[in-house]
């Protein structure tokens, strides 16, 4: 076995130009051709590891840490730049895949033994495999009647007695409980003292610092850091999203404080009904989120790695979301719902700290009800709302996605009209591409009532936004924005998604959007839904 060498790995892809505005929108409808863009997922990526070394790599989701995984693993090949290792490789990427529901726990240890080709007989690994995991007991069991952790015990431990020299693993060090993880960094300790090299990928500092000796931190697919893993900046941990996500929740003491001193009465909406949930999303979808039965895969997208007590409130969250747009749609102005925007999430999975899109779940609670006949959805969030497009991407509803050009979230999904704006854009640039984007978008849809999502995100000091727009700038956008749909009499629904700049900050940002449409909506009735 030798050491791992990666020199100058670069991976470049192509992806669709968004709907700039109602012509380009239509010429490409009619045309049937899409101008691409490319963007480099990672950038001349250089390091080597010795044998009995490990790695860990840093940085935010869409920083290019599984693609770097895939390229090394061989799984997809890089534009340029090579890998060199000579010996036996075991990749845990995703490898639930190989796993059988309907076939029992033992036959199932037996395809993780095929799979990774463990020397000896089938049977005999599989009782291995079965043991080493916590699973003998339950040979006969179907294995889609255990949690998703128990079952990914079986390829986790088949690949750690493998007897390869190099592992890739991404983000399922999660696996199982406190026992059981901590059973799998003994035995991954125990395999670097035998020269066995590990490379993974981990938003958990603590997991970096006690597992890892070196520490390679990617932003947008580039080089941040490379070093000793004592010697890796604090700033590596701290862009963590699920992170962010907790520090973001702070705000919303402040703004209610804020809202009932600006004499704002505050009611508690109902949770919404499964039934209302399945109007966007899957039953296993839910039924999966009720029990906190994620993979760590799952946990990954969502960027929410201690999500035990934040899943169950994905109900309370849509009702609050249908509550608001009710009251917009009953009464002809204004409807607020501050915690709603989860427009990363998709009908059968989560993302981006959004575990059910409460948007859509609304717009379709109205249009079952025949409340509104032409809804639209105007996304003003840093990041493309990639979920609500998916979702409505048949044309029921219309959307408006205004956002930074790069960055989160890599896969995208087109937008009936979307604008991609340069990160650092800053005031001028920003303001430009929104209130042409918004005038476009409005004489497209024709809508007769809007869900707003305006984040503060975009926000100089947000830590995840990179727009770099003043204070002064948003409160350009929310006046634009309401006065124009007051002026039209369309309804708004307004919601305020994500913020990731100090919370006091962030409050301010959110009480200003409030007034800013209570100025512009006069007969509203100052009740805010939370």
């Amino acid at each position: 076995m030798t050491g791992l060498s990666v020199s100058g790995i670069t991976k470049t892809f192509r992806v669709e130009l968004p709907r700039e505005d109602a012509l380009s929108a239509l010429v490409r409808f009619f045309s049937g051709r899409s101008p691409t863009r490319t963007f480099n997922a990672l950038e001349d990526i250089s390091f080597s590891l010795a044998p009995g070394a490990a790695l860990a790599l840093c940085g935010p989701n869409g920083s290019g840490k599984t693609t770097l995984l895939k390229v090394l693993a061989g799984i997809t090949k890089p534009c340029r730049g090579a890998v060199s290792f000579t010996g036996k490789k075991a990749c845990l990427l995703g490898f639930s895949s190989i796993l059988q529901d309907r076939l029992s726990v033992k036959e199932n240890a037996r395809l993780c033994a095929v799979f990774f080709e463990l020397p000896g007989t089938t049977a005999e690994n599989a009782e291995k495999i079965m043991s080493a995991g916590g699973l003998a007991h339950l040979r006969n069991a179907r294995a889609g009647e255990l949690s998703a952790g128990m079952k990914l015990r079986l390829p986790f431990m088949a690949a750690l007695l493998s007897g390869a020299g190099l592992f890739f693993i991404d983000e399922t060090l999660a696996v199982g409980d406190a026992s059981f993880r901590a059973k799998c960094l003994a035995e991954l300790s125990a395999l670097k003292r035998r020269g066995a090299i590990l490379v993974f990928a981990t938003h958990d500092m603590e997991l970096a610092r006690g597992l890892a000796d070196a520490a390679l931190v990617l932003d947008s697919g580039r080089r941040i850091f490379l070093g000793p893993i004592g010697e890796m900046p604090e700033a590596a941990g701290a862009a963590v999203p699920g992170a962010a996500f907790r520090s973001g929740l702070n705000r919303y003491p402040l703004l209610y404080e804020k809202l009932k001193t600006a004499g704002f009465r505050l009611a508690e909406a109902p949770p919404a009904s499964d039934e209302e949930l399945l109007l966007v999303h899957s039953r296993s979808w839910l039924d999966r989120l009720k029990a906190n039965d994620l993979t760590p895969q799952e946990e990954k997208s969502l960027a929410l790695p201690y999500s035990r007590q934040i899943l169950p409130l994905s109900w309370r969250m849509a009702g609050g979301a249908i509550a608001a747009a009710r009251a917009a749609a009953s009464s002809g102005n204004l409807g607020v719902f501050p915690p709603g925007g989860g427009h990363h999430a998709f009908p059968d999975r989560g993302e981006g700290f959004c575990p059910v899109n409460d948007i859509a779940i609304a717009a379709r609670v109205l249009l079952k009800d025949g409340l509104v006949k032409r809804p639209a959805v105007i996304d003003l969030d840093a990041h493309q709302g990639n979920g609500t497009a998916f979702i409505f991407s048949g044309g029921e509803v219309r959307t408006f996605s205004a956002h930074k050009a790069d960055g989160y979230p890599r896969s995208r999904v087109r937008s009936s009209m979307d604008a991609d704006i340069p990160a650092g854009a800053a005031d001028g640039v920003y303001l430009e591409a929104v209130k042409k984007g918004v005038k476009d978008f409005l004489e497209l849809a024709k809508p007769d009532l809007v869900f707003a999502l305006c984040s503060a995100d975009a926000y100089e000091k947000d830590a995840l936004g990179g727009l770099k727009v003043s204070m002064e700038g948003l409160g350009e956008r929310d006046g634009f924005l309401f006065k124009t749909l007051a002026g039209l009499g369309i309804p708004v629904c307004l919601v305020l998604g994500g913020a990731y700049s100090p919370p006091e900050e962030a409050a301010l940002i959110n009480f200003n959007t409030i007034m800013a449409a209570a100025a512009a909506y006069p007969s509203f009735g100052k009740t805010v839904s939370v």
